[in-house]
């Protein structure tokens, strides 16, 4: 692999996140606001947390709900149960590809526009706990640009709680840079990896990069401290390895992407900083927002694909009760 050539990026806006704030979902839910619509756009997939935070927020009749589908394995573990769950309430359920981040963002887009009145102000609810992050980490950036001053975005996540035992591993395939703009004569390269349960893909990803100068991040205080003490244990090889570790709070989205930028405006005096998140969303999406926020030149966050196997079998995981949450204005 070339590495330099994977570094080629795309000039982007700068990401604002203006009135940035963690927000609770029990404190937002018995919050009633006076001239606005909210807008839920919440996804029907294999997992059975998917609806959890739909089944709390769906009966207020302020609130419309555009949901979102997979194309893929409409048939798997709780899709079918979701996808009544969402008919039975009058919810059309609308399928992408998870490839389609382009499909989905129009269609989000559009629900927007229809909701949108020059007489009420719009918050724009994002549940993505079940999103794959080519739909939820172009999801702000588009988002900011598409709401009016006065108009919030809500990003929700319900956290889950896994199977025990060894979580499946699909191993690392195709890199690609999400965000950012490389320094391909760089003569030192920081590297920022956030660590989750899949501890081969993390070596496989850590194989091929062979970072000259190694950071890693991981969840703590996380869904569990049992969880927390995995992480540790099956990423114990990298850890040993890394010049710097560091932990974010699941909990307080604001806190960090704060942690993350110090890292990033820290480290870029020295060279090319590069963000290779894994592990939970909140945290893969916080990572991938930082060179969009940051805009400097050596800022960059690539995206790992996970390589498909023929006998990987989807996981169904299930809500523990634990809902994160953050939220920004819109800048028109």
């Amino acid at each position: 692999m070339n590495y330099n050539l994977i570094l080629v990026t795309v000039e982007t806006p700068k990401l604002q996140l203006k009135s940035l704030q963690t927000v609770s979902c029990d404190a937002w839910r018995n919050e009633r606001f006076t001239d606005t619509l909210e807008l839920c756009v919440s996804v029907s997939g294999y997992e059975a947390r998917c609806t959890d935070w739909s089944r709390k927020t769906i009966p207020a009749s302020f609130r419309t709900f555009a949901v979102l589908g997979f194309t893929e394995m409409r048939d798997s573990l709780s899709r079918p149960a979701s996808d009544r769950f969402y008919y039975d309430r009058g919810c059309d359920v609308v399928n992408f590809s998870r490839d389609d981040s382009t499909g989905v963002l129009m269609s989000i887009q559009k629900a927007i526009q229809l909701a949108q009145t020059p007489e009420t102000r719009l918050h724009v609810h994002i549940d993505y706990s079940c999103m794959p992050r080519n739909w939820y980490c172009n999801l702000p950036l588009f988002l900011e640009r598409i709401l009016r001053k006065d108009d919030m975005a809500y990003f929700w996540y319900t956290a889950g709680n896994y199977p025990t035992g060894e979580y499946p591993t699909a191993g690392a395939s195709d890199f690609r840079v999400f965000a950012g703009r490389a320094s391909l004569s760089a003569k030192f390269r920081t590297h920022v990896f956030g660590l989750g349960f899949d501890r081969i893909r993390a070596n496989a990803i850590c194989s091929v990069l062979d970072p000259q100068y190694l950071i890693c991040f991981y969840a703590n205080p996380g869904v569990k401290d049992e969880y927390v003490r995995k992480v540790e244990i099956d990423n114990a090889d990298i850890l040993r390895q890394a010049n710097l570790t560091f932990t974010a709070p699941l909990n307080d989205f604001n806190a960090a992407f704060t942690r993350l930028c110090s890292i990033a405006n820290e480290f870029k005096e020295l060279g090319d900083v590069v963000f290779v998140p894994d592990g939970p969303k909140p945290l893969v999406l916080a990572s991938s927002l930082v060179p969009l926020a940051i805009q400097t030149t050596g800022t960059v966050c690539f995206h790992v694909s996970r390589r498909k196997m023929q006998d990987k079998q989807p996981v169904d995981v299930v809500a523990t009760g634990e809902c994160y949450g953050f939220s920004f204005a819109g800048i028109v």
